[in-house]
């Protein structure tokens, strides 16, 4: 949803460069080579999974900056008492610097994806200011 947002927007093919969805864990490993181990001790919707989803991808397209969100939008991911539905994870690696950031949002599974775009919109311009 965050590329295709950003795809709306006239002359976004001159920063873009490409994006994905990986919902599976094994295109987390197999495409993004996160570490299965990462995910198994943390769990595929974690901050620790962000972050290396987001390194990982900068190193496979030579991006200046790579973006990565996951999180839970709706059950039957890997919810606990501590993360539960609506927790989103941000992670930016610019210049060599990890930047992340976690966030709840409450609503229906559309409502809460499209909170968490608009606040990583935001936030992207924020780090990119900072870094």
């Amino acid at each position: 949803m965050a590329c295709h947002q950003l795809t709306n927007v006239i002359g976004t093919s001159k920063v873009l460069l490409g994006g994905g969805v990986s919902y599976q864990e094994k295109v987390k490993t197999d495409l993004l080579k996160v570490s299965p181990t990462l995910i198994k001790k943390y769990t595929a919707e974690s901050q620790q999974v962000t972050d290396a989803m987001a390194m990982c991808l900068s190193k496979i397209i030579s991006s200046n900056i790579s973006v990565a969100i996951t999180g839970l939008a709706s059950q039957g991911g890997s919810e606990t008492k501590t993360k539960s539905v609506g927790t989103i994870f941000f992670s930016v690696y610019i210049k060599r610097k990890l930047y992340r950031e976690r966030k709840h949002f409450l609503g229906t599974p559309l409502q809460i994806r499209r909170k968490a775009c608009d606040y990583l919109y935001q936030w992207v311009v924020e780090v990119m200011n900072a870094a």
